[in-house]
């Protein structure tokens, strides 16, 4: 059976709602004006009233009884419109800002796709104690259609086995503390045989999560349907949350923290290494392809170790935009490549080096691959391909071929950092 995960959420801060530095500025009726784009480039605020520098944070719903709080009209009315916009997910702040308990395993890249489909299609409804609705053949459309029976099936269980954990004042006792806590679906039906229509509705918890949400990250479904890692999809939404924030372009976090955020298994890279090479460096590369930001990051020490990332984004330029949407458009096979700088275009068409060069790399295409996979600081080009030549050589493996250019950039991501 299935480990139950549990996302936490501590008070008086909600799902960890930061607490900016600088003002946001305050929209004005109609919500969801043209300042987001297909791309997941913009974020926009649903409240109009939203002020998150200082905004109180606690969770004003009566848990004890049978009233909970519903979203405000205008919200609900924003999330119903933005729903009809076939290329566009809309998620929850507090939701996008949960953190894995640790020791429980964290949502699947499976899990995290379905979540969104499920949350748009509800729409301005979100908040609602009812039950939703939709055709199995639509959602097979959407990009999950590739999926198995069985998946599909533990896909939708992981999600009803997924508790969120709130904590938030007693209704009872003035000055205490209660803790709640919900799975993300409470309920689920569909046909044996995976046909017909799927009914499920969201959990209490969630309902009142999504009711008590002032901030709301706009996504494209697109890269979201694209992503090929957790990893990568936790990064876009934390980043697309923030990315639309007037004078904010960078944020620092504790690398467990971090860690926790990315939903990084329990016990494993621990080391500042291990989750760099493994988690975030592919995360980045793969949200820097498919997102209209671009994200970079700046390791924080404290003496020799590693204690916090500062992460750092900037809207991208049009003709970054348009390869974002190229990318987008186009085939997934080949993107990894492309990912890694495997791939140089010259007038669209592509240009694979199939063997190493016996000198310097520092003006071909290795070059480029080198740049992206190092760790920063990055070492001297031509010393870390003199490496790669020997490690080659006595490992037995051939310095030509069609795997020469994935095998130098896994061969790079390993090494250390200069210095």
């Amino acid at each position: 059976m299935r480990q139950h995960a549990i996302l936490r959420v501590s008070a008086p801060i909600v799902l960890k709602v930061l607490r900016f530095r600088g003002s946001v500025t305050r929209r004005k009726l109609p919500f969801f004006e043209p300042k987001t784009d297909l791309l997941g480039a913009k974020t926009d605020l649903l409240g109009a009233k939203t002020d998150l520098l200082g905004a109180k944070t606690d969770l004003k719903t009566d848990f004890e009884g049978d009233r909970s709080r519903s979203m405000n009209v205008p919200m609900k009315q924003a999330l119903a419109d933005r729903a009809e916009r076939t290329d566009e997910l809309v998620a929850s702040g507090r939701q996008v800002d949960m953190v894995f308990k640790q020791g429980q395993k964290a949502l699947s890249l499976r899990a995290q796709k379905l979540w969104h489909l499920l949350v748009k299609q509800a729409g301005g409804k979100l908040a609602d104690n009812v039950t939703h609705t939709m055709p199995l053949s639509d959602l097979y459309q959407t990009g999950l259609g590739h999926m198995t029976l069985a998946e599909r099936i533990d896909t939708l269980r992981e999600l009803q086995t997924t508790l969120v954990e709130v904590t938030a004042p007693s209704a009872k006792i003035k000055g205490r503390m209660r803790v709640i806590t919900g799975p993300l679906l409470d309920y689920v039906a569909r046909d044996e045989d995976d046909r017909g229509d799927l009914e499920w509705s969201f959990s209490r918890v969630l309902r009142t999560v999504f009711a008590n949400s002032s901030h709301w990250a706009v996504l494209s479904k697109r890269a979201v349907m694209a992503f090929e890692s957790r990893y990568s999809l936790r990064l876009y939404e934390l980043l697309a949350l923030r990315s639309g924030l007037d004078h904010k372009t960078a944020e620092t976090f504790a690398l467990d923290d971090l860690r926790a955020r990315l939903g990084a298994p329990d016990g494993k890279l621990a080391e500042w290494f291990d989750f760099r090479r493994k988690a975030l460096d592919p995360a980045i590369a793969e949200v820097n392809q498919l997102a209209g930001f671009r994200v970079s990051y700046e390791p924080v020490k404290r003496g020799r170790a590693v204690t916090s990332v500062r992460l750092l984004w900037e809207i991208k330029s049009g003709s970054d935009r348009t390869a974002t949407k190229r990318e987008l458009d186009g085939p997934k096979v080949g993107r990894k490549a492309r990912r890694e700088n495997a791939v140089e275009h010259i007038n669209d068409t592509p240009i694979v080096p199939l063997e190493f060069p016996g000198g310097s790399i520092r003006y071909s295409a290795f070059a480029e691959v080198a740049r992206a996979a190092l760790p920063s600081p990055a070492r001297d080009l031509d010393a870390v391909a003199d490496d790669f030549r020997r490690w080659a050589r006595s490992s037995g493996k051939p310095l030509s071929g069609p795997r020469i250019i994935e095998m130098f950039a896994g061969f790079c991501r390993n090494q250390k950092a200069a210095g």
